[in-house]
């Protein structure tokens, strides 16, 4: 199972997967980065509901325990080993994966 939230540095990683999609779900983060007493940019992996479309990615700025959403953007430019990372997870969770809008084709082709 993909861990929902992962802290690297100073950056907070949300995967989103079938039943969890975190840009529906702010208010619910908000709390939870709170609690980790997070501040800083959040990453988020759209993979399971955006697909290997350019819009996989995008951050948000979280400072002052809240989402600044006015520096939402879409990110083509993730760093290449977070992206490696997220893309490892997934291809071990088959189960993530077959929850995802990947089709079968997609899915083969981004696990191989």
């Amino acid at each position: 199972m993909i861990q929902k939230i992962r802290i690297v540095g100073e950056v907070a990683i949300i995967t989103a997967d079938a039943e969890f999609h975190p840009l529906r779900q702010l208010k619910q983060l908000t709390m939870e980065l709170n609690r980790m007493s997070f501040s800083g940019s959040v990453l988020f992996d759209l993979l399971a509901v955006n697909g290997l479309a350019t819009n996989r990615f995008s951050t948000m700025s979280f400072k002052n325990k809240k989402f600044y959403r006015e520096t939402f953007s879409v990110e083509s430019d993730v760093e290449p080993s977070i992206k490696r990372k997220q893309d490892d997870l997934a291809k071990q969770d088959k189960t993530f994966l077959l929850g995802s809008v990947l089709s079968t084709a997609e899915v083969e082709r981004f696990t191989h």
